[in-house]
């Protein structure tokens, strides 16, 4: 990634970006002299500086009745930040009052391969909860990834504080040590009552979704965000829980 799209990150469009390092390298400049180094029209460069004033990224002064503009100093993208992080804290738990009072259709999301695995890797570390649950075969579960992800996965799940309930197939088990059940692993692990011959997906229930994911012939994910899934899943995964064998 070069640094105009770096830049283009920050809420900079390409024009934006150029003009605005452009500028960084002449110091102060006339829109005619920033037009010519960076190869943009008189007119194109006027707009473009006028969305940089705007953005708190280019000023302006008047010198010798000529018109200098001048690139803020880049730690004013920081500062940009701190204050629209400061905003999004502020104006997050109303939108979030918001649409928890709100009716919500229901959304499914389909990936293939080891994408959907991935993705649901990195829901799990974020839970709102701090714990999730799970059913299925280890041996299914790590076929989407090798022992240095899962490891790491572990390692960083740990960090956060984030428990894991995990209904398993005592026959499709592997020896892993940080697999393993216990509170220094963050880890509940009950066994089905009667073991599955057959390799089954594993269901993941965490922040009102339910994620399907299966490593087998089929080889997809869903993720399905419904609360009334949600509610329904986790009392039947309750429910098998309830009956399931400690180890």
């Amino acid at each position: 990634m070069n640094i105009i799209e770096q830049l283009n990150m920050l809420g900079l469009n390409g024009r934006q970006a150029k003009v605005y390092l452009t500028l960084l390298q002449l110091g102060s400049a006339t829109a005619i002299e920033i037009a010519k180094a960076a190869k943009y029209k008189h007119p194109t460069v006027y707009d473009v500086l006028d969305a940089l004033k705007e953005k708190r990224l280019v000023t302006e002064t008047l010198s010798n009745g000529k018109k200098l503009f001048c690139a803020e100093d880049p730690e004013t993208f920081q500062q940009l930040q701190q204050e629209r992080q400061r905003t999004l804290d502020a104006l997050l738990p109303g939108l979030k009052e918001l649409y928890s009072g709100g009716n919500h259709r229901t959304r499914v999301h389909c990936f293939d391969g080891a994408e959907g695995a991935a993705v649901i890797r990195d829901e799990l570390l974020n839970v709102k909860s701090k714990k999730y649950c799970y059913f299925g075969s280890i041996g299914e579960m790590i076929c989407f990834s090798t022992f240095e992800q899962e490891k790491a996965y572990y390692d960083e799940r740990l960090k956060r504080g984030i428990w894991s309930y995990s209904i398993r197939n005592r026959s499709k088990e592997v020896s892993w040590a940080h697999l393993q059940p216990g509170d220094e692993h963050l880890r509940k692990v009950r066994y089905l009552p009667k073991p599955i011959s057959n390799n089954i997906s594993g269901l993941y229930i965490y922040d009102e979704k339910i994620a399907i994911c299966s490593a087998l012939k089929e080889n997809y994910t869903i993720i399905i965000e419904s609360r009334e899934l949600f509610i329904l899943m986790q009392t039947l995964w309750q429910y098998i829980w309830d009956i399931s064998e400690e180890p």
